[in-house]
């Protein structure tokens, strides 16, 4: 994945507050320090279903992706909720 962090901090604005808030936040903080592995593990983040997100970040169930779940728990770990 080729993906500039501009256009993942457009990817990042989901249309729902919860994920607004977790996600938005984490972007503007991180991004910039980013290597290009854990960009694309990011973007690969940004590419799944909101309701998919919801329960990630709710604890309701865990991606079957061991990437995506280091990311969930390192947002988590960013807002505090881990």
């Amino acid at each position: 994945m080729n993906i500039s962090t501009n256009q993942l901090l457009w990817h990042c604005r989901r249309g729902t507050r919860e994920l607004d808030a977790l996600l938005k936040p984490y972007a503007a903080a991180k991004l910039a320090d980013m290597t290009c592995t854990e960009k694309t593990n990011f973007g690969q983040l940004l590419e799944q279903q909101d309701s998919d997100l919801l329960d990630w970040f709710f604890g309701n169930r865990k991606p079957d992706d061991p990437n995506l779940d280091q990311m969930i728990q390192e947002i988590l770990q960013f807002i505090g909720r881990s």
